[in-house]
């Protein structure tokens, strides 16, 4: 080989080993690229170029081996590190109920994680880490489809609330049913599905609590009641009757009959079981019951 040919490859070939050893990782290869080198660099100015230039040559050859090595140590490090996530999520799935609850979407993900793992096992580092990250969106889809259900059930949850009137009912629980629903519409505007459907479900919880009120009574049965007597006047009065005392006449009208002197409303028996008309269409169905729960009659829902 022509002399100055040669001082043109080892410098080249040089200036290449200084670059490579601000980077890559020390290993066998490398290293022994650098004595190769070294070796054709004194053979050189020895004058004996031919062996120079078949030190250079291979020192060339360990420097591409390295350049190997190292590009495969980074693609299994990235897919051990893809491979670490993708395991964490199907945890999670597996721990919230996936494979019951998302059959399909938990199937795929399983199925990438499979091939992730097998893939690694063949040293394919790349396949591994593109399966192994599928499997994060899979299970991001799984994330994105509970947080649908929850929010939806929050949703149907608060409805049924403001028809049966717990906003004024239960206004502390209603209050934090309603700000836990904001929170989760705005998790999951914000993708964050998980955190979305953890506050959905707080508006479960926030209204475990809430009752529907029975339909109000059609019938009453007349009370002995030490305190005072129970009259007409007073049992319009009640909450689940009229809420008025001044509507007696209706149930006077209604119970005539059979009151023991049907022309004095005044004598009514303990015991007596007095039928109570709708006054404006309201539902009214079976006797009052003293441990049930009652709307007042005309409060808003």
């Amino acid at each position: 080989m022509k002399r100055t040919a040669l001082v043109v490859v080892l410098t080249v070939f040089a200036a290449a080993l200084a670059l490579q050893a601000q980077s890559l990782i020390d290993n066998s290869y490398y290293r022994r690229s650098l004595e190769l080198a070294a070796q054709a660099q004194s053979a050189f100015d020895d004058g004996d170029y031919d062996a120079a230039a078949n030190l250079a040559a291979q020192a060339k050859e360990n420097a591409l081996l390295s350049d190997r090595y190292v590009e495969k140590m980074l693609a299994l490090t990235a897919a051990n590190k893809s491979i670490a996530a993708a395991k964490a999520q199907l945890a999670w799935a597996e721990g919230m109920g996936a494979p019951a609850s998302f059959a399909d979407l938990y199937a795929v993900a399983k199925g990438d994680m499979d091939a992730a793992t097998q893939a690694f096992a063949a040293e394919d580092y790349g396949t591994a880490k593109d399966k192994a990250d599928a499997v994060v969106g899979a299970v991001g889809a799984i994330a994105q489809a509970d947080a649908d259900q929850a929010i939806a059930a929050a949703k149907d949850r608060v409805a049924w609330a403001d028809g049966v009137g717990a906003q004024r009912r239960y206004p502390a629980e209603y209050g934090r049913a309603s700000s836990s629903l904001d929170k989760a519409v705005a998790a999951y505007s914000g993708q964050d599905y998980r955190e979305a459907a953890t506050r959905a479900r707080d508006v479960l919880d926030a209204l475990t609590l809430v009752e529907a009120a029975s339909p109000l009574p059609a019938t009453y049965k007349v009370r002995l009641i030490p305190a005072f007597r129970d009259c007409l006047w007073v049992i319009a009065g009640y909450p689940f009757v009229y809420n008025d005392p001044f509507q007696w006449t209706k149930l006077y009208e209604a119970n005539k009959k059979s009151l023991v002197d049907p022309e004095d409303p005044n004598l009514i028996l303990p015991g007596m079981v007095l039928k109570i008309p709708s006054l404006s269409g309201e539902e009214r169905k079976g006797a009052w019951d003293p441990s049930a729960t009652y709307e007042a009659f005309g409060a808003k829902k």
